[in-house]
């Protein structure tokens, strides 16, 4: 993986997105790569903040089930 790889998938990784294929590839190159290695750690940092400050509320159930009726398997 390259820098610009890291860069694009990096919010993946962060968020447990990734293929774990690509797992390895992207650890291997943070390992060697400090610009990399500090920009994961940004992402890290950024999510860490986002998740403590946002304050969940639950959505209106008439949103509920609006969604939920929207999606293929749930018109039949």
């Amino acid at each position: 993986m390259n820098c610009r790889k890291v860069r694009e998938t990096l919010f993946l990784y962060a968020d447990n997105e990734m293929e774990a294929d690509l797992v390895i590839s992207f650890r291997r190159h943070v390992e060697i790569c400090p610009a990399c290695a500090r920009e994961i750690e940004r992402a890290l940092r950024l999510l860490s903040l986002v998740r403590q400050r946002c304050h969940r509320a639950p959505a209106p159930e008439r949103l509920r089930q609006r969604i939920l009726v929207s999606f293929p398997h749930r018109k039949a």
